[in-house]
């Protein structure tokens, strides 16, 4: 029974593992958030010590 947990995981295409356009797609849109939410904790604490 230990076989069905590795099923539960959403995998849309088995090419989408590493190295694949799809998980880059992923990752730049991700380094996008991440750049903008540390800009955004930037500018609060600039007004914060302004």
């Amino acid at each position: 029974m230990s076989d069905d947990t590795s099923g539960d995981a959403p995998n849309p295409s088995p090419a989408s593992r590493s190295g694949s356009p799809g998980s880059l797609d992923t990752l730049r849109r991700a380094a996008r958030w991440e750049t903008f939410a540390v800009l955004l904790v930037l500018l609060i604490l600039a007004f914060a010590f302004a």
